[in-house]
């Protein structure tokens, strides 16, 4: 997946499709004038309700100063839809991930919905996208923020009839209300079908606490990256958090991964299997045309966790899917632990069960590479680059998963440590 677009809410074709969609909810009577009186954050530039007042009666420090404002704006009648979504989600749960966010997004639904304001005053905030039925106000933050979706959507023109559903993959701090509530009743206004689910990540913390710059608890992926590699650092992100849930960062348990599952396991299994191929089948990966029973049973194993790891990928379960596709990577090792080819090679009747060993964990090693290209692109590559692999990542056979076919006498490239040494690593060992 490679981004193909780049989209700013300041863009002309942005513009023209947020002034279309107000024409139409404004002619349809989804947004009508109306008087706003309350508290105003001059800092946050957003109007402010009783909750979000501390316990002895002040505002929190981020709105800054806080006024009380009388003025006329436009509000997008969002009470219209009120029922209809609470039934949506009580119906269908599987809309938001995890499931215990759409019980969230059910306890915000059970008062009634305040209509929404969705203009400023120009004279107080000038650099908004105009109404077009009055030139005296402009439309303000998410109403005009979460139209990009469907600016970007199909073409790429900002056309209403490009919008299809897509999985949005958003924070735990804007499910509730811009997605979960604004959202989707702005796409029914417009007889639009609603998003496919909201994949809501949780936040990372350090030692427990929230990342904070001004506290000084902050975690720079730049220099993790050049210290591990991005594909480690990547990784260990993606392998750590159970998506949907906080998860707390540990510079020892990246390093650990790296060093575990990258480095020994990964790393060491294309380091044995390469080097034996060259030592014993001068550098070529053996033809094998029958599998003896070891290799059936081996092959039944990896697939299986191929198909695992496909099932939990689907269904948002990333680190347990990464789980799965490293017990093909393990079991490749235990194969060859097992069947020894250092003493089958000493052996000539032995041949057909080095042949098999060898190939076999070659296959193993290609099928892990090509889904794990996902997560650690430039490993992958390099891998299956050192497999003598000529194909390209992404796109899977018809008939996967299935054991390769055309390994068979391929000659390697360069064995090269996929995950070298880290010099701390080096010094821990001298």
């Amino acid at each position: 997946m490679e981004p193909d677009d780049f989209l700013r809410t300041t863009q002309v074709r942005h513009k023209k499709l947020v002034g279309e969609v107000l024409e139409k909810l404004y002619r349809q009577g989804d947004i009508v004038k109306g008087t706003f009186q309350g508290f105003y954050s001059v800092r946050a530039e957003q109007f402010l309700t009783e909750k979000e007042r501390q316990a002895d009666g002040s505002w929190p420090e981020i709105y800054g100063e806080v006024v009380e404002l009388t003025e006329e704006n436009y509000f997008f009648r969002l009470s219209r839809h009120q029922e209809w979504l609470r039934e949506l989600i009580q119906k269908q749960p599987s809309l938001i991930f995890p499931e215990f966010r759409a019980k969230e997004l059910l306890g915000a639904l059970e008062k009634p919905l305040p209509d929404l304001c969705i203009s400023r005053p120009k004279a107080r905030l000038a650099w908004g996208i105009p109404l077009p039925f009055d030139e005296n106000q402009v439309t303000y933050v998410w109403f005009d923020a979460l139209l990009n979706y469907v600016t970007g959507a199909g073409s790429g023109e900002g056309r209403l009839g490009d919008w299809e559903p897509a999985v949005h993959v958003i924070g735990k701090d804007i499910l509730v209300p811009a997605h979960g509530i604004y959202w989707p009743c702005m796409l029914r206004a417009l007889g639009l079908p609603i998003f496919a689910k909201l994949l809501v990540h949780g936040f990372w913390t350090r030692r427990n606490e929230k990342l904070s710059k001004s506290t000084g608890n902050v975690v720079d992926p730049g220099e993790l990256s050049a210290k591990y590699g991005a594909d480690a650092f990547r990784y260990y992100v993606l392998r750590e958090m159970a998506l949907g849930h906080d998860a707390d960062f540990d510079e020892g348990a990246l390093a650990a991964r790296r060093k575990g599952e990258l480095a020994h396991e990964l790393g060491n299994l294309l380091q044995r299997t390469g080097s034996m191929i060259g030592r014993y089948r001068e550098g070529r990966i053996p033809v094998v045309t029958t599998p003896d029973p070891v290799s059936e049973g081996f092959r039944d194993t990896v697939l299986h966790s191929l198909r695992k790891w496909d099932e939990l990928m689907k269904s948002y379960q990333i680190h347990l899917a990464l789980g799965e596709l490293w017990k093909a990577v393990q079991a490749a090792n235990q194969l060859i632990e097992a069947r020894a080819p250092w003493k089958l090679a000493k052996d000539p009747a032995k041949s057909g069960e080095l042949d098999a060993t060898l190939a076999d964990a070659a296959a193993a090693l290609e099928l892990v590479l090509l889904e794990a290209a996902c997560v650690i692109p430039e490993t992958a590559e390099a891998g299956l680059k050192q497999l003598g692999y000529a194909g390209k990542t992404g796109a899977r056979e018809k008939d996967w998963p299935s054991w390769p076919t055309g390994q068979g006498g391929r000659l390697l490239g360069d064995i090269t440590p996929l995950f070298p040494i880290l010099e701390e690593e080096k010094r821990a060992q001298e």
